[in-house]
């Protein structure tokens, strides 16, 4: 799944049924599926310590059958147990960043960066954060196998570590210049991305690259130096493809789009933003999809130079859908996470969820956008009553995953018809995994699903594997 960010998040919600500070701890989750197979060691919902990253002990359940058609679920991982790590305390079991990298499935979190074999859910390799440091933002894209976090101690978030999730080892650390909180204001954490095998930064008023191989500074550049004479602030920075597009906001209502080149920090085009195309930032890189500012209300597809394709508002031709983000946070102002799909030619959002009758749930769907024309193309058909996560895009179309519900809907894994919008039945999952992939990454390979939730709200696991 595609996935971009921008700043200023709205507070998180706490947690359905958690304690305040000082509380006392909840009930570990209940045994999903199957009696649960203890393995070496005699795993139990326990906390194992290891290098300082604190490592959730996965329980086995079962395996999937034989047809392929019912998913089962294989192992879970409870939430880390709380830890003092600078977050508040509804945030500091969140997930920044999950990824499956050959035979294990990658957690970015507070403390560290985690891997766990997708086999048996027996810890792979950790990442730990230092000590009195937590992790506070994650770039969504790895590069061959290779990734960056951002961390820092309670009161910045200063510091860029690059990982390789396929050795599962700290490949460079570096500092950078940031904005300290001061008194119980949030941290400011950086637009993080990796396009081009450089890292992409964005803090405050400045932008700058490094190299994803060694962390080696190759350029810095600010709003003066972009935009002189215009009074601007930058607003947004993302990269991916080839290149990273910098969003700005401009004395007078106007504003400015740049693209500059990963590598350099050079700028390749520039586009100027009229008042009514105010900007806070790009939704999709490649292709290149703008925001709404807070004045303003249209998202403009563009091409590869910036320059105006089409336009559509929200909702689009009757159908409002969610560009909200899933990432929420208390203590963190930094990227946010926004679940989308493209191509070339078409966008894929999920609709904006409505409740179902008397059931405590909602559900939506997912609608397709023409980028030449900003006209609907189709609102797809044939979900259960069910929240709707986008997977992924690929040949055989989009892949996506229906929530449910633990108490009365078991989870799909679907495909949705790219020319029609029409729903298929790929898998059913139990009904133990309902709503536990809500508001989470879903990530499938062969006939595995792994469910990664951003928060601890609504899902009882920090990680669900589904085969």
């Amino acid at each position: 799944m595609t996935y971009q960010h921008q700043q200023y998040p709205p507070p998180a919600y706490p947690p359905v049924g958690r304690p305040g500070p000082g509380g006392a701890p909840p009930a570990a989750p209940k045994r999903r599926g199957r009696v649960a197979l203890l393995v070496a060691g005699g795993l139990v919902a326990v906390l194992a310590v290891a290098a300082g990253t604190a490592y959730g002990v996965s329980r086995l359940v079962g395996g999937g059958d034989d047809d392929g058609k019912k998913l089962r679920t294989a192992w879970v991982l409870d939430f880390p147990e709380l830890q003092r790590n600078g977050l508040k305390t509804y945030d500091g079991q969140d997930m920044f960043g999950a990824w499956l990298v050959g035979d294990a499935v990658v957690r970015a979190q507070p403390d560290g960066i985690i891997a766990y074999r997708l086999g048996d859910g027996g810890q792979a390799w950790g990442v730990p954060a230092p000590q009195a440091a937590s992790l506070c933002a994650a770039a969504q894209t790895l590069a061959e196998g290779r990734g960056v976090v951002a961390l820092g101690p309670a009161d910045s978030c200063d510091t860029l570590v690059g990982f390789d999730a396929a050795g599962g080892t700290q490949t460079w650390r570096v500092t950078f210049p940031v904005e300290r909180r001061a008194g119980r204001s949030e941290t400011v954490a950086p637009d993080l991305s990796v396009a081009a095998g450089q890292v992409v930064v964005r803090s405050g008023e400045s932008v700058l690259g490094y190299s994803l191989a060694d962390g080696k500074r190759l350029w810095q550049t600010d709003a003066d130096r972009l935009l002189p004479g215009r009074d601007c602030r930058l607003t947004d920075a993302q990269a991916a493809g080839d290149q990273a597009v910098v969003t700005a906001r401009c004395d007078g209502d106007q504003g400015a789009l740049l693209g500059l080149d990963p590598a350099t920090g050079k700028p390749r085009w520039q586009q100027k933003l009229p008042a009514a195309q105010q900007s806070d930032g790009v939704l999709s890189v490649d292709p290149l999809v703008s925001r709404p500012g807070l004045s303003t209300e249209t998202f403009v597809a563009r091409d590869a130079t910036g320059k105006e394709r089409a336009t559509f508002g929200n909702p689009v031709d009757g159908t409002r859908f969610s560009d909200l983000p899933v990432n929420r946070s208390n203590t963190v102002s930094g990227p946010e996470i926004r679940p989308y799909l493209t191509d070339a030619d078409t966008l894929y959002l999920p609709t904006e969820s409505s409740p179902v009758g008397d059931k405590m749930r909602q559900a939506n769907q997912v609608v397709a956008i023409d980028l030449a024309t900003g006209k609907r193309r189709w609102v797809s058909a044939g979900h259960t009553d069910s929240e709707v996560e986008l997977v992924r895009l690929d040949e055989q179309g989009l892949l996506a995953w229906e929530v449910g519900d633990r108490r009365d809907l078991a989870p799909r894994l679907v495909r949705i018809d790219p020319a029609t919008g029409k729903v298929s039945v790929v898998a059913e999952a139990p009904l133990s995994a309902g709503t536990e992939g809500s508001d989470a990454k879903v990530l499938e390979r062969d006939g595995t699903v792994v469910l990664v939730p951003w928060k601890h709200v609504t899902a009882d696991a920090a990680i669900t594997v589904l085969r």
